[in-house]
């Protein structure tokens, strides 16, 4: 048994890094383990956003590693790495804004559930979270609390706080509850470079072992092309049944026979396949079901024809007229809600031209800045409304007929200032966007895009104007909504953004709401 040690890191620790060594075993030939783990005794740390994930305190003393068996670890990241790097839907119910935090408000049933189905629920729960947590393989390693995910066309890194069975008093990670994003393609390449090397290192010293020589192949066939169904399967969020990728994929492709091949390959995503992962796969996600469970087969060729009609070759000049002086990073430390109400307001400064008009017309601010609207039909009563926009989709949204909010005035109003949100704002890296605004569209951007349309439609200089001239008791229905109606939103609404504004309290709030319900029988926007 080699007892040298070894050590590789890759990557950006601002971004992401990745390092894994290999040390002395302490226990030298005493351990019990099998020769091949014994040999891979040494340790790993994670970086992201400056942060090393993998830093502890343990008897008093602070370790910037985790110290264990390291072949079960590398076996997972081999085996599970294209879910890791593809699979964004979470499991069961699209809660928490990281994979952190979904995977523990979802980890124990609700009460409501059958008990024979409960097991099915920890099943799938218990099944994702393998596939994701770096605790999957610790196997009695004392490993950090650590997600790795999909998200958008980035890497999500998250961290939580759930306690390991007898892990020591003393024992304590220093970086619970974060949540980074990086760069897909530089994380790809950074935790590829070390499992390569790491691998190779094992093999060099167990040159005859099976294991480590399946592991060292493993590493080798992740830059084949004989991954691209199974990554593209996970893109679509169906990726445990590659055979029901390929069949819509097929269903798609027959379809659009006709369609330019270009064309098809900007939907499909098939043109950024990459060695180690697949980029740039909003249209793709959006047309084989990933922000929608109950995504039908005529969704399916419905959304996809929808982006063959509205392909450019070049719409540059369309997403340049979106290009307004809002910066998120002014807001990076704030909620999602916080980010969208401030976000909104200055939106709302930007785009109206008379700070002395009474209401905001969302319909003529979205017509001047070149964004078509348009109405469809999708099973999933969920879905408002559907955005897409990207360097040849003209900034489009396609409003739900379906959606179980209806298709009132106010509320079109509220669903087109929430699309503007994800046009503005919510586009990524690739200047690509294709969100079906739902339950399951990613949570942290459907949060700020609601409090962004809040905002925009009752900015706070509109809001005083009204109330400084209001005849009437701010506390009484009739009151609020007849202020409603002159601003053109619902009654559900203004009561929220006026307890958001701190012009209602809780109790004010609880039986406005109250009273609203009782009178319409309707759920607000």
């Amino acid at each position: 048994m080699s007892v040298s040690t070894w050590e590789m890191q890759a990557g950006d620790p601002t971004v992401l890094a990745f390092k894994l060594s290999f040390l002395r075993n302490p226990d030298g030939v005493s351990d019990r383990a099998t020769v091949e783990e014994a040999s891979s005794w040494g340790s790993f740390a994670i970086w992201a956003g400056g942060e090393n994930l993998c830093a502890h305190v343990e008897q008093n003393e602070v370790l910037d590693s985790a110290n264990w068996y390291m072949l079960p670890f590398m076996e997972w990241i081999a085996e599970n790495w294209d879910a890791i790097f593809h699979e964004e839907q979470l499991p069961l119910k699209n809660t928490g804004i990281s994979a952190a935090s979904a995977l523990s408000i979802s980890r124990k049933p609700p009460i409501s559930i059958k008990e024979v189905d409960e097991f099915q629920w920890l099943d799938e729960w218990t099944a994702w979270w393998d596939r994701h947590n770096v605790r999957s393989r610790r196997e009695g390693g004392l490993f950090p609390d650590v997600y790795l995910r999909r998200y958008r066309d980035s890497l999500e890194i998250s961290s939580g706080a759930e306690n390991l069975i007898g892990i020591p008093e003393e024992f304590n990670f220093l970086t619970p509850y974060r949540r980074y994003e990086a760069d897909l393609d530089l994380a790809a390449e950074a935790m590829h470079a070390v499992l390569s090397a790491a691998s190779a290192e094992l093999c060099r010293r167990l040159p005859k072992s099976h294991r480590i020589l399946r592991l060292v192949e493993r590493v080798k066939l992740l830059e084949s092309p004989s991954h691209q169904q199974g990554r593209m399967a996970w893109l679509a969020g169906i990726g445990l049944d590659v055979s029901k990728y390929t069949r819509l994929a097929s269903m798609v492709n027959e379809s659009l026979s006709n369609v330019d091949g270009e064309i098809l390959d900007q939907i499909t995503g098939v043109n950024r396949i990459k060695p180690l992962v697949v980029r740039g796969s909003a249209y793709a996600q959006l047309v084989f079901g990933t922000y929608s469970p109950e995504i039908t087969k005529d969704d399916v060729l419905t959304l996809a024809n929808l982006l063959v009609k509205n392909y450019v070759p070049d719409a540059t000049s369309s997403l340049n007229r979106l290009r307004l002086p809002l910066d998120l990073a002014d807001v990076k430390d704030l909620t999602p809600g916080e980010q969208g109400g401030w976000l909104g307001e200055q939106a709302c400064q930007l785009l109206v031209e008379n700070s002395g008009q009474s209401w905001i017309d969302i319909r003529k601010i979205v017509s001047d800045l070149g964004i078509e609207t348009d109405s469809i039909s999708l099973s999933d009563e969920e879905i408002r409304a559907v955005s897409v926009f990207g360097p040849t989709q003209r900034p489009k949204i396609y409003c739900n007929m379906e959606t179980k909010w209806g298709t009132s005035s106010e509320v079109r109003r509220f669903t087109l200032a929430h699309e503007l949100c994800h046009l503005l704002l919510d586009r990524n890296r690739a200047n690509e966007l294709a969100v079906a605004s739902g339950p399951w569209a990613p949570l942290l951007v459907e949060q700020r895009a609601n409090a962004f349309a809040a905002s925009f439609l009752m900015p706070a200089w509109l809001l005083r104007d009204s109330l400084s001239a209001l005849d009437g008791d701010l506390r009484d229905l009739d009151t609020i909504s007849h202020l409603a109606r002159n601003l053109h939103v619902s009654t559900s609404s203004l009561i929220d953004r006026l307890h958001n504004l701190g012009e209602l309290d809780g109790d004010e709030r609880f039986v406005l709401k109250s009273q609203w319900w009782r009178k319409s029988g309707k759920s607000g926007v």
